[in-house]
């Protein structure tokens, strides 16, 4: 009786709009590891500076993969703090490229602004519509 009333944790339960989400945030950590030489070289945008190097790394590990992952882990474990994990950092990101529409637009072009902002908005929109997933039974 009490196994029937214990939470199904996993990967089974999950709803499929966010086990889609999950692959994305995989393969955007992975690709983010994989970009990271460049992004130290030739730096990146972060609150409207260029940011080189060790900071730049610093910046991709806590956004492109902390970040993530740390969503991953809520979400395989039901975590009622996970919606809120997701909203601040993917609000981070479009704050990010908010700025650096105004600020590096000449520089980094239209899509390498708009492609991840979109993307940032459509995690949100997903979390937001599956964050009955997260609410613990009553």
């Amino acid at each position: 009786m009490e196994a029937a009333v214990k939470e199904a944790k996993g990967w089974k339960p999950i709803p499929v709009p966010l086990k889609i989400l999950s692959v994305v945030f995989v393969l955007w950590t992975v690709g983010a590891v994989m970009n990271m030489p460049n992004l130290m070289e030739n730096g990146l945008p972060f609150l409207g500076v260029f940011v080189y190097g060790a900071k730049a790394l610093i910046v991709v590990l806590i956004l492109d993969v902390v970040g993530p992952m740390t969503f991953l882990f809520a979400l395989w474990n039901k975590k009622p703090w996970a919606t809120r994990w997701a909203y601040a950092y993917n609000g981070i990101f479009i704050l990010n490229n908010a700025v650096a529409f105004f600020r590096f637009r000449d520089q980094l072009g239209l899509p390498q602004i708009l492609v991840p902002t979109i993307a940032s908005i459509l995690f949100i929109i997903v979390i937001y519509w599956k964050r009955d997933y997260f609410v613990k039974p009553q």
